[in-house]
């Protein structure tokens, strides 16, 4: 069985150890580097291409932000999740922006981390609990949002399936398996999500679900 191949990006080393320590747990994983900051993580990319990256956001030198942004525009096929000390809002949608495919809390549990590895790796998404409810608490900070019984009736019932779906994680082809459709109907029905919602990608499509109370916590 081919190993998700992960590299690390934390200043702090006592952290980045017990992390690996906790990854040698998983037999599906190779921690394949580790870096202190963004620009150390981007010299190691010279010469390493991880599946994932789990990355810091404060670090010395260069933040998380800028180096998930300038690896992405080089080697677009990597996935990044974002890593926090503390569910604040200060970062995520810069974090998000920049083109993460997960964002959790750096004291999540075990199983948390293996989940977001599999679900990240297999071509979907994993936010945190404390990290969705954050994104959600800022819809009423902003009177502009319809309500998400509204925003709904834009979408078929298949749609809405296939939405749903998406905002657990699920990639195309896990989803057509369940729902009984072929990948290539599935990829149709999120291209008419991303036109209906004004969205690019998967990351943006579940934040916009989540922000407009489109799906339940």
């Amino acid at each position: 069985m081919k190993k998700t191949t992960i590299i690390i990006v934390d200043d702090h080393k006592i952290f980045r150890d017990g992390l690996i320590m906790l990854l040698n747990n998983f037999d599906f994983v190779s921690v394949v580097g580790q870096a202190s900051n963004g620009e150390e993580f981007l010299e190691i990319l010279n010469n390493v291409a991880p599946d994932i990256v789990l990355m810091d956001i404060n670090m010395p030198k260069m933040n998380g932000i800028e180096a998930t942004k300038q690896a992405l525009n080089k080697y677009s096929e990597i996935k990044v999740i974002a890593l926090t000390t503390f569910a604040d809002d200060e970062y995520i949608e810069q974090m998000i922006s920049a083109g993460v495919e997960g964002y959790m809390l750096k004291r999540s549990d075990i199983e948390d981390f293996e989940r977001a590895i599999k679900k990240v790796a297999g071509g979907g998404s994993y936010f945190s609990p404390e990290i969705i409810k954050v994104i959600s608490r800022n819809l009423y900070k902003d009177k502009k949002w319809k309500s998400g019984e509204e925003k709904l009736t834009r979408f078929t019932s298949r749609e809405k399936e296939v939405l749903g779906l998406i905002c657990k994680g699920l990639n195309n082809e896990q989803i057509a398996d369940l729902i009984h459709l072929s990948p290539k109907t599935v990829e149709k029905h999120k291209s008419n999500l991303f036109q209906k919602t004004d969205t690019f990608n998967t990351v943006n499509l579940v934040i916009y679900a989540f922000k407009n109370q489109l799906i339940s916590l």
